[in-house]
């Protein structure tokens, strides 16, 4: 409905004086300047002429042409649940953004562990390589108190060093460390500290000739923390050329 249609529906009440003073006011300015109700106003009021006209009109409901007009120029209030759609595919682009972001967050995250574990690979078969091509390999079994672990040695050729692995040894006890002894001539002198976790090898290389120049074997003892001393060490694996 548009609102001419009111004043095309209203004609007939217009041409009887039924409307409202108000109402009538409108409609006679409308009818001032629309071709179409002017005419049809006045085939009414001579198709009218001859009713007697005696009769009071009846007039109309206070209200209702204000009415009327609201409902046809006015359209209604949205209500909340219109809404919904537009709600809900806004929250689904929220989520959306939320998991690619945190997919990308994972994704570098086993990119960056990916990474990290090739280069252990890597280094594992950069030993495991040495440790095939070696040209003299010795080893032991470490054994202890709920663990089983390993003493290895072997000479690279290409880098003319010895090269010692300890592996699935149980991390040293409080004040307590393992520590590497060279087999001389001379006796036993003391080298490096071990550093075992029980998760991964520990790897250590040494000049080909040893400390003193007579390097004949290896010694792996575990004992007070610091600088070797006079206090008693127990041996674990020994092994000799």
């Amino acid at each position: 409905m548009t609102a001419h249609d009111w004043y095309v529906d209203n004609r007939l009440a217009f041409a009887t004086r039924m409307l409202e003073g108000k109402e009538e006011s409108v409609f006679a300015n409308h009818v001032s300047r629309c071709i179409d109700c002017r005419a049809a106003v006045a085939q009414l009021e001579r198709d009218l002429t001859w009713l007697p006209m005696g009769v009071a009109p009846v007039p109309l409901r206070p209200g209702l042409t204000h009415d009327l007009m609201h409902g046809v120029l006015h359209q209604r209030r949205t209500r909340w649940w219109q809404w919904t759609p537009a709600l809900a595919a806004a929250a689904a682009l929220v989520v959306a953004l939320a998991v690619w972001t945190e997919t990308r967050r994972e994704i570098g995250g086993l990119r960056s562990a990916l990474e990290a574990r090739q280069g252990r690979l890597r280094a594992t078969e950069d030993s495991l390589s040495a440790i095939l091509g070696a040209e003299r390999v010795l080893q032991e079994t470490v054994r202890g108190p709920g663990y089983k672990g390993g003493f290895l040695l072997f000479y690279d050729q290409d880098t003319e060093r010895w090269n010692v692995v300890v592996h699935d040894l149980p991390p040293a006890r409080a004040g307590e460390e393992y520590r590497l002894w060279f087999v001389t001539d001379r006796g036993l002198l003391p080298g490096p500290e071990l550093r075992a976790n029980g998760r991964r090898p520990t790897f250590l290389t040494l000049p080909a000739a040893g400390p003193s120049g007579d390097f004949v074997g290896a010694v792996l003892t575990v004992g007070p923390a610091g600088e070797p001393t006079g206090r008693p060490r127990i041996e674990l694996a020994r092994l000799t050329f």
